[in-house]
C-alpha cells in the first residue's frame, strides 16, 4: 500500500505561469506577459534538460534569470536590469492550482507522507509553497539540484526520492504533471501519477502510469477509494 507520495511542484502544485502577474507591470500589458510566462517556463525546462545531460549544472538562481533573459528577448521587450532581476526575485509568487488545497487535505488525510522532491533550491520551493498556500501540508522539502546535482528526468533525481522517502520502494507514489518526469519515474520502477490537466495524449512508447487524472483531487480520491475497499476486504477476511 502507498505510504509516500513525492511530488512535483511547479506545473502539479503550483502554475508556472501565474507569474504573468509579476510581469504584467514591467511590461504593461497583459497578454505580453502572458507570452514571456509561457517562453520563460519553455525555456527554463528545456534548459534544465540539457544542462543535465551536458553535465554541465547551472545552479537553479542563475538558470531562471538566464531563461526569463531569453523569454524578453524572445518577445523583444528590453528591460533595466534591476528590472529583470526583480522579476526573477519574485518567481517564487506562484499560484496553487484551484483544487490543490483541498486535495492535500484530504491526502493528509489519509495517512499519506507528501513530499516535495523538485528542481528549485530549497529556500525557493519553500517560499513558493509559503505563497501558495500548500506549505502547511508538506513533510519534507527536497531539492534535487542541490542535493543530487541533477534537474530531471536524470536516474539520480529519482534514487533521492527513494533514499528520502522514508518507506519501502514499492510504497512510494511519484507524483507529477508532466509525462516526462512520469517516464524517468517508471523507468526507475517506481509507481507513479500523472496529473494530466491539459489532458494530453499519452505519448506511446511503453510507459504507463499508475494513474492517470485531470487534477490532484482525482488522484486523492481514487486513493480514498482504494483505502476503502481494502479496509472492506481486509474486515470481510
Amino acid at each position: 500500500m502507498i505510504k509516500t507520495l513525492l511530488f512535483d511542484t511547479q506545473g502539479t502544485l503550483v502554475d508556472n505561469y501565474s507569474i504573468a502577474d509579476v510581469i504584467e507591470p514591467y511590461v504593461y500589458e497583459a497578454h505580453t506577459a502572458a507570452r514571456v510566462a509561457v517562453d520563460w517556463r519553455f525555456q527554463q525546462k528545456w534548459a534544465m534538460f540539457y544542462t543535465t545531460l551536458a553535465d554541465n549544472l547551472v545552479p537553479f538562481p542563475e538558470l531562471n534569470e538566464a531563461c526569463l533573459r531569453w523569454a524578453l528577448e524572445k518577445e523583444h521587450l528590453t528591460l533595466p536590469d534591476a528590472a529583470i532581476k526583480s522579476i526573477a526575485s519574485q518567481y517564487n509568487k506562484l499560484r496553487a492550482y484551484p483544487e490543490v488545497i483541498g486535495a492535500l487535505k484530504a491526502l493528509k488525510q489519509l495517512g499519506l507522507t507528501l513530499k516535495i522532491v523538485a528542481n528549485p533550491t530549497v529556500q525557493f520551493i519553500t517560499d513558493h509553497s509559503k505563497f501558495a498556500g500548500t506549505l502547511p501540508y508538506i513533510d519534507e522539502i527536497i531539492s534535487n539540484s542541490e542535493d543530487a546535482k541533477a534537474y530531471k528526468p536524470s536516474p539520480k533525481v529519482y534514487e533521492l526520492g527513494v533514499k528520502r522517502a522514508g518507506c519501502a520502494k514499492d510504497e512510494i507514489l511519484w507524483v507529477t504533471g508532466h509525462f516526462w518526469e512520469i517516464v524517468g519515474a517508471y523507468r526507475q520502477g517506481l509507481k507513479c501519477a500523472w496529473i494530466n490537466r491539459a489532458r494530453q495524449p499519452m505519448l506511446r512508447i511503453g510507459v504507463t502510469p499508475t494513474y492517470n487524472v485531470g487534477h490532484l483531487q482525482g488522484l486523492a480520491d481514487a486513493l480514498a477509494r482504494e483505502r476503502g475497499s481494502s479496509t472492506a476486504a481486509r474486515a470481510a477476511g
